[in-house]
């Protein structure tokens, strides 16, 4: 059984919508502190304080709430690149404003406790065909969305005509996945601000303008720990 498709949450009361993201809460919470391992519905049902009846209403089994949950993220994702401040990724600059909105993010999380997307994907590559499907399908998603960025600079002259969008945009999400993932292992921003700064740099060669294609330095938040 799926989760419930966009129009069939809208179809929910604000109280159906609050229980629903209750529950996802309380599992993201649960996957965050103590591992896939301690999920399962009855603990969520207490975590959530919904009765067995309402979980099963949202949610049939434990796999659907873990593909809604994942859904869930992925969107928070999508979200994240629509907001205003980004003004739809049509610049270099924009992708360093990309850069700095998502340390920002970073140091306000921290680095536990959250369920980044990476953070579900370690947990959740391992289970099952259908969970991994669902990670992918977001991965696609968000991989797309920046090819899409990345071609109309490239049709606006931002880029040259030897940019590749597709390959950009792997690198850019595949950047972020892996600096997130040591980042949170060394509890610490640097990987993920050299790697964002590495990927931003590799779009950068490929800026029509000569002068926009040197690469810039990672940006070093005061008090950083030095870490072998």
């Amino acid at each position: 059984m799926n989760a419930p498709a966009p129009q069939e949450q809208r179809r929910l009361t604000a109280k159906g919508r609050a229980t629903r993201e209750r529950i996802l809460n309380a599992a993201a919470e649960v996957i965050a502190a103590e591992g896939l391992s301690a999920l399962n519905m009855v603990g969520i049902r207490e975590a959530a304080s919904v009765s067995g009846s309402q979980l099963a209403h949202y949610f049939a089994d434990k796999q659907t709430l873990l593909h809604a949950l994942i859904e869930r993220q992925m969107q928070a994702v999508v979200d994240f690149h629509r907001q205003p401040d980004l003004g739809e990724l049509a610049t270099l600059d924009d992708f360093e404003r990309w850069l700095d909105l998502n340390m920002r993010a970073l140091h306000r999380i921290g680095f536990s406790g959250t369920p980044t997307y990476h953070g579900l994907a370690g947990q959740l590559a391992k289970s099952d065909d259908a969970t991994r499907r669902v990670l992918a399908d977001g991965y696609r998603k968000w991989i797309a969305l920046l090819e899409e960025a990345i071609g109309r600079m490239k049709r606006s002259g931002v880029l040259v005509d030897d940019a590749d969008p597709r390959q950009l945009a792997l690198v850019l999400v595949g950047a972020h996945q892996a600096g997130g993932t040591m980042a949170f292992v060394y509890r610490d921003e640097w990987p993920q601000a050299d790697a964002l700064r590495f990927a931003v740099n590799r779009l950068r060669m490929f800026a029509a303008d000569p002068a926009e294609r040197a690469p810039r330095a990672p940006r070093r938040p005061r008090g950083r720990r030095r870490t072998a």
